[in-house]
């Protein structure tokens, strides 16, 4: 039942990361990058802690790991917002999730290389499948614009998303998501706010606000830098670094469910192969954990 529950909160996360693709082609309309990151932090700091405040839920941090959710922080939100945001600019919604789709693999081969993890066959065949789904699902697109330096941009934001489920691993088995998240939105707040100061400062307080701009960035903080992160961490605990980094290919997957259901688009036949592939490839990812609970179950 644990193991559903994990999945169902990874699934979550991922739907409303999957938003932010649509959503932030809305603000920016209104505003731009660092101001929509600054105004998330913002709010996503305020109701975390004072979440954490009146729930009663502060846990007191060790001083060593101050400078680990540091690091953490700039990975995520920092470094990858600051790719995210930028690259989003130049590329279209279909091409950006598809980028960002590999820090699955790319989680892998850190996971490899630095902690040393080994990696069954079943995953690194689900890791392939899973992506190679995502592709085939962005050739089936009639949108896939893109500039190179949006891209590079976007590869900033996958190496930061490697990097963070390394490093946040540790920090899940000692502090409940709650403290994480709020720490870590507030380390990524104060690493924001110089970079808000000098690009964009100076047009955030002479321009002329726009309330659905404004909803829109509140969503975005609501269910992606609260809601999402607080799910995700806890799936990071439970699975790992490369199995929970293998539902981000979801993304693409809800971002063409929803662009079906809400906006009437209609899903192409590559779209369908793409979509079924994906799902296949995260099935493969967590065959050994399914069969785990399948014995467990039957043998009850």
């Amino acid at each position: 039942m644990k193991l559903w529950l994990t999945y169902g909160k990874a699934a979550l996360s991922m739907l409303f990361w999957s938003l932010t693709f649509v959503w932030f082609k809305i603000a920016f309309r209104h505003y731009l990058p660092y101001e929509i990151t600054f105004l998330r932090l913002v709010l996503a700091s305020c109701l975390l802690f004072a979440v954490m405040w009146l729930s009663g839920k502060r846990e007191t941090i060790r001083r060593k790991d101050y400078y680990q959710l540091l690091l953490v922080a700039f990975c995520e939100p920092f470094m990858y917002f600051v790719g995210e945001a930028n690259g989003m600019q130049f590329v279209s919604s279909t091409l950006g999730s598809l980028v960002i789709s590999t820090i699955p693999i790319f989680s892998a081969l850190g996971v490899w290389l630095i902690l040393k993890e080994k990696i069954s066959f079943t995953l690194i065949l689900g890791l392939l499948v899973s992506t190679g789904g995502v592709a085939v699902m962005s050739l089936g697109s009639s949108d896939l614009s893109a500039t190179l330096k949006g891209v590079l941009f976007l590869m900033i934001a996958v190496f930061a998303g490697m990097f963070y489920g390394i490093t946040v691993r540790s920090l899940t088995l000692r502090y409940n998501a709650l403290t994480i998240v709020a720490w870590q939105s507030f380390f990524g707040l104060l690493y924001f706010t110089p970079l808000f100061a000098i690009f964009n400062g100076r047009h955030f307080f002479s321009m002329q606000h726009d309330p659905v701009g404004l909803v829109t960035i509140a969503a975005m903080s609501i269910f992606a830098s609260v809601g999402a992160f607080m799910l995700y961490t806890g799936v990071i605990r439970d699975l790992g670094v490369i199995k929970s980094n293998v539902f981000t290919n979801l993304i693409p997957v809800f971002t063409v469910i929803l662009a079906y259901l809400v906006l009437g688009d209609k899903l192409s036949t590559l779209g369908a192969i793409g979509l079924a592939m994906t799902l296949i490839g995260l099935l493969l990812s967590q065959l050994t954990d399914l069969r785990k609970v399948l014995k467990r179950e039957l043998g009850r």
